[in-house]
């Protein structure tokens, strides 16, 4: 008789920018015991010091590549967790990845812009208030990719960070006052993109207070792959999500 130990145990990759530290927090946080993750990091380099639109594209143009390493290890589904470097070829270029990844691996494969859309679809959110880290040329980009999916934005905010290392220094509590101060009457969700900032801490705080579900980009990428692992259930303080 097998028991649940016997149980071949399902496992996610998930390929983060090589400046990314929130990513494997989240995960270590958040993901259920019965499933193991594994990371691996992709360089994400800069150009004058900074990340540039062609430094995201770059790592998207890679991510396929990178990926090779967690089909290795026998990988269920892999995920390319950067949220700028989804977004980065094109308004559909996510869903392109997405496929490209898993006809060219032969395993299930997403990315964070991929994973959201399917989690605001799955919360019922049309008309959403989204919040980058970032300057308006990411934020509009990582706009344009929700508009070609007919979703609503009726508010897109860029923080205006330069650098992803310091927006991973917010507290949560940061993050909950930024949403706080965008959100607008008659939004459905409210999103918090980006990988490499401490939103999915925030999240249960910011559905309680404002009554809506809140999507954040690791939550996504999270659920997502668990939901293709065959993986449901209900997390502690993971949000309205994770009861879909």
């Amino acid at each position: 008789m097998q028991t649940s130990e016997d149980k071949k145990k399902q496992r996610i990759g998930m390929v983060v920018p090589s400046l990314n530290t929130i990513g494997e927090d989240d995960f270590r946080k958040f993901c259920p015991e019965d499933v193991a993750y594994h990371v691996h990091r992709i360089r994400l380099r800069k150009e004058g010091g900074v990340v540039t639109r062609d430094s995201l594209l770059r790592a998207h143009l890679e991510a396929i590549d990178e990926s090779g390493y967690l089909k290795d290890l026998g990988a269920d589904v892999i995920t390319f967790n950067c949220t700028g470097a989804s977004v980065s070829n094109g308004a559909r270029g996510d869903w392109s990845l997405a496929e490209r990844m898993e006809k060219e691996l032969g395993v299930k494969s997403s990315n964070t812009m991929v994973a959201i859309k399917r989690a605001l679809k799955a919360v019922g959110a049309a008309k959403i208030v989204h919040v980058c880290p970032f300057a308006d040329k990411f934020s509009n980009d990582e706009r344009t990719s929700l508009e070609a999916d007919g979703l609503e934005i009726l508010q897109s905010v860029g923080l205006n960070f330069v650098d992803a290392r310091q927006a991973a220094l917010m507290p949560p509590a940061q993050l909950v006052t930024h949403a706080l101060q965008h959100a607008v009457p008659g939004m459905d969700a409210i999103l918090l993109s980006c990988a490499n900032v401490r939103a999915f801490e925030a999240v249960r705080e910011l559905e309680d207070k404002l009554g809506v579900p809140v999507v954040t980009s690791n939550q996504a990428v999270l659920w997502d792959a668990l939901r293709q692992v065959g993986w449901s259930g209900n997390l502690p303080d993971a949000g309205r999500l994770f009861t879909h």
